[in-house]
């Protein structure tokens, strides 16, 4: 699902294998990763954790399977603007299977992984606060 950040924010991300029943949970095989990628890393910075952490809350995924929390993932780490971030501008975040040897992830088919795309947005102007006015004005 689309994202949008404010200059100053981060965001957690998870990615979670499902398996043939559509439950989610599961896990590559040893020796396959999963990279996750920014289109324009200086308005999108994605920085993965080394070891893929168990999701922190409840999720619903964008196949609409609910994902509880502490669910293992493929991938995880966290998401936020750039140096120089391009306000405004939809930028696509690419999950990537692949095997040690850097050719894709197959299923149980023979067919390869696609790989998983959503887009993050950088908007400075996103509601931070809000404050009520009373009394005369200055």
């Amino acid at each position: 699902m689309p994202l949008k950040l404010g200059l100053k924010q981060s965001d957690d991300f998870f990615i979670v294998g499902f398996d043939d029943s559509g439950a989610p949970g599961a896990l590559l095989q040893t020796g396959q990763t999963c990279a996750v990628s920014s289109g324009d890393p200086n308005t999108v910075a994605i920085s993965q954790d080394a070891t893929p952490r168990v999701t922190t809350a409840d999720f619903t995924a964008p196949n609409g399977v609910v994902v509880p929390a502490g669910t293992q993932s493929i991938a995880s780490g966290k998401v936020s603007a750039g140096p120089t971030p391009v306000e405004n501008t939809p930028i696509t975040i690419t999950a990537h299977n692949a095997n040690a040897d850097g050719s894709p992830v197959l299923d149980d088919s023979g067919d390869p992984i696609p790989d998983l795309t959503d887009t993050v947005t950088i908007n400075p102007s996103l509601l931070k606060s809000e404050g009520i006015l009373f009394g005369t004005p200055a």
